[in-house]
């Protein structure tokens, strides 16, 4: 289109006639980083008949170069007149008119220019209107950057708008709603609009700036930037122009809208400096929650600050309606923590009275979480602890954890010395599987309690965390009697607590303690009391995913243990598909599930799904702490390794974990040793096995009588085979053991003057072992009970399920030990290799590490690995030189080596590194 000669600035014009007002009149020009925004061209466009449109946004939204592009581009479809209103310009007709007259209207002789604080009055609104509708042609007039605010001004617009047949259309752009009966035009379809959330920028009209000003984003950074920003169209090109300047601008988007100077110069100039008083300090007042109900706003800012507000949203304050919240506002977020900025820095005192002020009143109504929020947003570390442990929250902490809740908790200091805040540091320790941090923490935190005074502790909630926390450590890192203890305390805390928090996380309360029982009885090999305490557990609903996972692949792990695989491996898929649906990272979930399903596996004789598992229990940050899945992954490792390969060095290496392990879990120290003594039997060491079995005691639930009497079979002891065989058969023990017992039975009737009563004895144990698909009795079996297999190869015919799910035919037994498919192809070692452990199995974890590295411990490890000094680890990590050293220090003793580049080399064979 062409825009009317009339309605651009005109070189010589007499200053007299425009010195009577501030207006400038001529549509301007397109800025060069305007984005072509045709989506709201289009609106714009959408009732061509309609007298009135509105462009209404914050400042900087982009609302003239908008309208300038439509006029640009001919939308209008006749020529425009644009008048440009400076902020303090409060006269209206005075320009409008001249502006008419520009554009080739002659007013009437009648029209007496007003004086400009005056009205036009209803005589000269009915010659104007008149003289527009007597016209020939449609007058259209964009009033840019004008307020209209005055009642009876608009009273007049409103009735010249009715009164001109159509023949006028007025286009506002402007911060504030026009105080025209909107409803009435909307009613009538006689508005366009173009709101403040059609003028933010979408994701691909954001990357074109970008584009444009240098700063190559890719997809999920820029929707990122644009999100922080709401798409604000000013924010957005000084974000531009200052990510260009970056190097790695992806890394820098946070970092620039928080701290760019001239995204806070703007909004303080052209925002917050412009308001009067009264909307500045609702403004300060009001930015302290995330979210303004209401009534918080009454408690921050008075008795009408509800009405201020929505005044100020209808100002485009950079506040906006909270969708299904009536009467909820809620600042943009940079807008927000500009305020903040602000309030801290001229009354710092205040901000934190009002900051505390939202946190009691958020409490009150049931909002716990965002009280916690609302402190840690005013940087009231201490309140912030005081609250989490008040409420009882730092359990979320270790169940779930609640991640806005971790984020919280991270960010306290570490030097605050306020024993709650120790005890939220201790649980996010214990919820990352430190215990030794977690330790620490709650002993600083005894150490403080003791000043502490009782009416501070609310309500006993300070003593009942640090007791609830100590237990979730002590649980997998303590003595059992002392963890045993530290169950029945914390269950007599429960009973006697009068904290209404804990009334409403009982179940949670309750459920933490009885996961910890479980864990307890699983060390003690209670595996009846285990899965009960489980049972009790799973019969809570609510609780959080990561914990209910945990709790599922605990049952599991139980399940496998007593020799019930169909059920555990069912159990042990449930959890790790809440763990997946809840897409969990691999390093936060816990490693019983994936444990259970490498047991499983081995029972089964499918050594690669075994390999597998365990691969995925060692992304587990859980497995270091977890004395009874370390356990059981070493013992399902020995099995793998002496399938494929000599098994003097497995069962020695089980032999010394076990020794390790004896003091405090004597029952998993007798699991190893089982599981050496099975492998030295198989492999025809009855002597050796015996040894191993020394220090297990007979009624411990082990089926140690049943290898005993496996061995003593191999050495032709009758009187021993008879009294351990009678041993076994009253005493409990798993599943496979039984399998055992029967091959071991048939092995000696075969050898009586009643041979023929081994059968039935064998096809007693095929039966009982195809109800869980159990192979590896067989698989392992000891030479005599080999010979005794494949004496009766019509009765291994009627078990085909015993070849396994990679067998094509029967299943035939050798009198000589197996070996897994995983060694089918000769390898010859070099002399290099003579004497190591193999390392090219990416699953090996035969050497796990017996004292797990702390939190701080990995981090400084990863520094290792990036050959940082010691000086950079401590600037980086903000602790002093000498605390690094004793990191290194510690870490050198855990993994056994004596210099960084081997620790390093270590953590890499070990998998530390993917955790």
């Amino acid at each position: 289109m062409t825009t009317d000669p009339a309605a651009s600035p005109v070189a010589g014009t007499d200053p007299a006639e425009t010195s009577h007002t501030a207006a400038r009149y001529g549509v301007p020009q397109v800025p060069a980083l305007h984005v072509h925004r045709p989506r709201l061209v289009a609106l714009l466009d959408r009732s061509p008949s309609a007298p009135l449109v509105l462009v209404s946004g914050p400042a900087g939204s982009g609302k003239t170069s908008l309208v300038a592009e439509w006029v640009h581009e001919g939308a209008p479809g006749e020529p425009v007149g644009w008048v440009t209103f400076e902020d303090d310009d409060t006269r209206l007709w005075q320009a409008l008119l001249d502006c008419l007259a520009r554009m080739g209207l002659e007013p009437p002789r009648a029209m007496a220019r007003p004086q400009p604080e005056l009205l036009l009055g209803r005589t000269r609104l009915r010659t104007l209107a008149a003289a527009i509708t007597g016209s020939e042609r449609r007058w259209t007039l964009v009033l840019d950057g004008y307020e209209l605010r005055s009642a009876e001004l608009a009273a007049e617009v409103a009735y010249l708008l009715d009164h001109t047949l159509g023949r006028l259309r007025l286009v506002f752009a402007a911060r504030v709603d026009p105080m025209l009966p909107l409803y009435r035009y909307r009613l009538d379809d006689t508005l366009v609009e173009v709101r403040a959330s059609d003028l933010a920028l979408t994701d691909a009209e954001a990357a074109e700036l970008l584009r444009r000003c240098g700063a190559a984003l890719g997809p999920d950074a820029v929707h990122d930037l644009t999100a922080r920003l709401s798409g604000w169209a000013a924010g957005l090109r000084f974000a531009a122009r200052a990510l260009a300047r970056y190097e790695h601008p992806e890394r820098s988007v946070a970092s620039v809208v928080a701290q760019d100077s001239n995204i806070n110069e703007f909004l303080l100039a052209e925002v917050l400096r412009a308001q009067e008083p009264e909307a500045r300090r609702l403004l300060l007042a009001t930015c302290v929650p995330d979210i303004v109900w209401p009534e918080l706003a009454e408690v921050l800012a008075g008795p009408r600050a509800g009405h201020g507000l929505a005044d100020l949203a209808r100002a485009n304050m950079f506040l906006e309606p909270v969708p299904d919240r009536p009467g909820c506002h809620r600042y943009f977020p940079f807008f927000r923590d500009l305020l903040r900025a602000q309030l801290a820095y001229e009354d710092p005192e205040r901000a934190a009275t009002l900051h505390r002020r939202a946190a009691a009143w958020l409490r009150e109504h049931g909002m716990p979480v965002r009280s916690v929020a609302q402190l840690a947003a005013g940087g009231l570390w201490v309140d912030a602890a005081r609250q989490l442990v008040g409420d009882l929250l730092v359990v979320r902490l270790v169940l779930g954890p609640d991640e806005r809740l971790v984020e919280i908790a991270r960010r306290i200091p570490v030097d605050a010395s306020d024993p709650h805040a120790c005890v939220v540091r201790a649980a996010l320790a214990v919820a990352a599987y430190d215990p030794e941090t977690c330790a620490h923490e709650l002993a600083r935190a005894r150490s403080a309690l003791a000043s502490v005074p009782s009416e501070a502790t609310d309500g006993g909630a300070l003593v009942l965390s640090l007791t609830l926390i100590d237990l979730a450590r002590a649980c997998t890192s303590d003595e059992i009697e002392t963890a045993d203890a530290l169950v029945d305390e914390t269950r007599a805390q429960l009973d006697t607590t009068r904290n209404p928090a804990a009334t409403l996380a009982g179940a949670e309360l309750e459920a933490l303690v009885e996961v910890a029982a479980a864990i307890i009885a699983l060390r003690r090999g209670a595996l009846g009391r285990a899965r009960a305490a489980l049972s009790r557990i799973d019969e809570r609903a609510g609780l959080p995913i990561r914990f209910a996972a945990a709790v599922v692949g605990y049952r599991a792990l139980v399940d496998a243990l007593d020799g019930q695989l169909t059920q555990a491996h069912r159990e042990a898929t449930r959890a790790v598909a809440l763990a997946d649906d809840a897409h969990l990272p691999p390093e936060s979930r816990n490693a019983a599930a994936a444990v259970a399903l490498a047991l499983v596996a081995l029972e089964r004789d499918d050594a690669t799904a075994a390999r597998q598992h365990l691969a995925s229990a060692r992304t587990c940050r859980s497995l270091l702490v977890d004395p009874v899945c370390r356990t059981v992954t070493s013992g399902v490792i020995a099995h793998l390794e002496a399938a494929s390969g000599p098994d003097e060095p497995v069962t020695a290496r089980l032999e010394s974990i076990s020794t390790r392990a004896l003091g405090h879990d004597p029952w998993l120290a007798g699991w190893l040793r089982r599981q050496a003594a099975e492998l030295s039997v198989a492999h025809g060491r009855a002597d050796q096995a015996l040894r191993a079995l020394d220090a297990i005691e007979p009624e411990d639930g082990l089926g140690g009588a049943v290898v005993a009497a496996a061995a003593h079979a191999e050495q032709g002891q009758e009187a021993a085979l008879a009294e351990s065989l009678d041993l076994a058969r009253t005493t409990a023990r798993p599943l496979p053991v039984e399998v055992t017992r029967l091959l071991v039975e048939g092995v000696r009737e075969s050898r009586s003057k009643s041979p023929r009563h081994a059968t039935p004895l064998l096809e007693r144990a095929l039966r009982l072992a195809a109800r869980e698909q159990v192979r590896r009795p067989f698989r392992e079996a000891a030479p005599s009970v080999r010979l005794l297999l494949a004496d009766n190869p019509q009765l291994l015919s009627r078990h085909r399920w015993l070849a396994g799910p990679s067998a094509a035919s029967g299943i035939r037994i050798s009198p000589e030990p197996t070996r897994t498919a995983a060694r089918r192809t000769p390898v010859v070692p070099s002399a290099r290799a003579t004497g190591t452990r193999r390392r090219e199995d990416p699953t090996d974890l035969s050497e796990l590490v017996v004292e797990p590295l702390t939190a701080k411990e990995q981090e400084v490890l990863g520094h290792l690995e990036e050959l940082l000094t010691t000086e950079e680890m401590a600037e980086k990590m903000f602790v002093s030189v000498n605390t690094i050293r004793t990191h290194v220090r510690s870490i050198l003793r855990k993994l056994g080596v004596n210099r960084r580049n081997s620790a390093v080399r270590r953590a890499r064979e070990l998998g530390l590194f993917d955790r």
